[in-house]
């Protein structure tokens, strides 16, 4: 390759490595819009870190001291998931 060659690919490939970046930097905004709800979901749910630990540990004793009230309850909202979905399917329009 002659130099005036080499010298206009090198020019061509910068041009496109410019292009690469321009583009990158749009998508990386439209990815951070695109997540931010899935991010303050996250940042919540960090949040609330301790109350859960303590909310599962105040769980776990009362599973432990009465087993058969805990195991109505999921019975209980088992039955209300299956009676929301059977309303929803049938009153959505198809």
């Amino acid at each position: 390759m002659r130099p005036r060659e080499r010298h206009a690919e090198k020019l061509r490939l910068l041009y496109l490595i410019q292009e690469q970046r321009a583009d990158l930097t749009d998508e990386c905004d439209q990815w951070l819009v695109a997540t931010a709800p899935y991010d303050r979901g996250w940042i919540k749910l960090m949040g609330m870190k301790k109350y859960l630990a303590i909310g599962s540990s105040l769980m776990a004793v009362y599973t432990a001291r009465h087993p058969n009230k805990v195991m109505q309850w999921g019975r209980r909202a088992v039955g209300i998931w299956g009676t929301v979905k059977l309303i929803r399917n049938t009153l959505s329009p198809r």
